[in-house]
């Protein structure tokens, strides 16, 4: 073999075992194959709308009312706050709080100072009337003049309008009173909580029946709320007594959404069975605030040139029952209406007032005591005359001795009198003489208690009420058309008030001697005699000072 041959040869063993050796060392990658695709992503939902949200209904705009003012009479001021929300009132005088609940037809009287409360049915008369007189007739003349002012006043728009009313009794009318109320005042438009609601009152005399004829001039719908009014009262029958101006100011006043609560009888409260139980609670309360030593810091600063003249209460040497602290709170009034400076006084010792008398910087103090009371059916010829005159012959005749000192703190006595008092007689004073003095102790403490001076009483000065305003006017209005115009003019406050003072009346009249004979009158009439010379007494003192 040659040698290309075999060179060749060997070159084709080698590339054979190289071959073979790769093939057994190494195993041939596997075939390619194509990955599967990618799975994609299921498609995301689009997200559902969030369901819109639904804004509460706007609470209704406020309705109810809430207001404060300030009547002033002479140097009488006082003032009150008054709340009305749907067919519920809530008046604050004083010491007393009002809660006229139409719903209800109840009205819920509250002394705070006692925590005692009296309810009445609403429209119900504080005293039972008098046996009804033969109708009569009553002319009523009403005017009402736009002054054409305007202002602004608590976000709306207050008009100037003057008013009269003139009420003239006619021949054989059973209220024979007559009386021009003159009110110059600005009203804005009639809220809505209190528009179209008045109180179930009547104005006139209880027990009569006359017919009132109105002559009308001017439109009503002038009046609205008012916010502020001078009014003047004038009783042509008294041409010596001058004219009773009073004045009323609404200081604050807002439509706001109340409370419900506040037209509610407050918990823990006694509840009264009656206007005279409420009263004693009332003059219990106050009776013991006069004996405490605060009394001193609460009574007003003394008054330059004024005597200053300390009543305690009046004592009881007989058997009978009598109201002792009206019978002192009569004595007030009595100096009241001569000007002096008076504090009633719990009932003490004599050591005990006489300190208390200098801590009040007292010039005097008026001691009274009941040392007799009798009592005697009429008889003879007292008996026969009352018979002529048509008059009870059942009614006791009552006589009264009532002795009074006044004497300087720790000194000795400038003036003792003895006085007596009689009822039942022919020609003397009889009744109660509620229009002068029953309801005096009890409008005091109804109205604050204390120190707080309401003055003497004639028919004319019931009406100030302590400076509570117009209780006559709206007594007046409301039996005059009130109802017919929706309560427009009409102070709800002095309405208030008015009702107040017609339970305190009530309870002055149910207050005296229980289960026998009325020593009112006759308590009266010693009470007027020793009044005078007393006064006579301090004005000779005054002068000497």
């Amino acid at each position: 073999m040659t040698v290309q041959l075999r060179t060749l040869a060997l070159f084709v063993a080698i590339l054979f075992c190289s071959t073979a050796a790769i093939a057994q060392g190494t195993k041939p990658a596997p075939p390619r194959t194509a990955k599967p695709p990618a799975k994609s992503a299921p498609a995301t939902k689009k997200p559902e709308p969030a369901p819109a949200v639904v804004a509460p209904p706007a609470p209704p705009p406020p309705e109810d009312v809430h207001f404060k003012s300030t009547y002033t009479n002479g140097d009488q001021v006082t003032e009150s706050v008054t709340y009305v929300r749907g067919q519920r009132e809530r008046y604050v005088l004083g010491d007393t709080v009002l809660l006229k609940q139409h719903d209800q037809n109840r009205v819920v009287q509250i002394s705070r100072t006692s925590n005692t409360y009296l309810i009445t049915a609403e429209g119900a008369a504080p005293m039972a009337p008098p046996a009804a007189a033969a109708p009569g007739i009553i002319n009523v003349g009403i005017s009402i003049v736009d002054l054409g002012d305007r202002k602004q006043a608590f976000g709306s728009e207050a008009r100037h309008v003057r008013s009269v009313i003139d009420r003239q009794p006619q021949a054989g009318a059973c209220d024979t009173s007559r009386i021009r109320i003159e009110t110059d005042g600005w009203y804005i438009e009639m809220p809505k909580a209190m528009a179209g609601s008045t109180d179930k009152s009547s104005g006139g005399r209880a027990g009569c029946t006359d017919e009132i004829k109105t002559t009308e001039t001017g439109d009503a719908k002038l009046l609205g709320f008012p916010i502020s009014y001078t009014t003047t009262f004038t009783d042509p029958d008294a041409k010596d007594v001058k004219p009773i101006v009073t004045s009323m100011e609404v200081n604050e006043f807002e439509i706001v959404t109340l409370d419900a609560a506040l037209f509610e009888i407050p918990v823990d409260l006694k509840q009264a069975a009656n206007s005279r139980e409420l009263s004693k609670a009332i003059s219990d309360a106050n009776e013991v605030k006069l004996a405490t030593d605060a009394t001193a810091a609460a009574a007003p600063a003394k008054k330059p040139g004024v005597l200053r003249v300390g009543v305690p209460e009046v004592t009881n040497k007989t058997t009978q029952t009598v109201d002792t602290r009206a019978l002192r709170s009569r004595l007030v009034a009595e100096l009241e209406d001569q000007k002096f400076d008076v504090v009633p006084m719990a009932a003490a010792d004599s050591a005990t007032l006489d300190a208390r008398a200098k801590e009040l910087g007292v010039d005097y103090l008026l001691l009274a005591e009941i040392s007799d009371l009798k009592a005697s059916k009429p008889g003879g010829l007292t008996k026969i005359m009352k018979n002529t005159a048509k008059e009870g012959t059942d009614k006791d005749i009552t006589e009264a001795k009532l002795n009074v000192q006044l004497v300087p703190p720790g000194g000795k006595p400038r003036l003792t009198k003895s006085s007596s008092g009689k009822d039942g007689g022919i020609g003397l004073k009889t009744g109660l003489g509620l229009a002068r003095f029953a309801g005096t102790l009890y409008l005091r403490m109804y109205l604050g208690g204390g120190y707080s001076s309401i003055g003497a009483m004639s028919n004319m000065q019931m009406m100030k009420l302590g400076g509570m305003g117009n209780p006559a006017l709206y007594e007046l209005q409301s039996g005059l058309g009130a109802t017919r115009y929706g309560g427009t003019g009409v102070d709800r406050t002095a309405g208030a008030a008015m009702f107040v003072m017609q339970q305190a009346m009530a309870a002055a009249s149910d207050g005296g001697s229980q289960g026998g004979p009325s020593f009112d009158a006759a308590l009266t009439d010693a009470i007027q005699d020793a009044s005078k010379e007393v006064v006579d007494s301090l004005k000779k003192s005054a002068v000497k000072k």
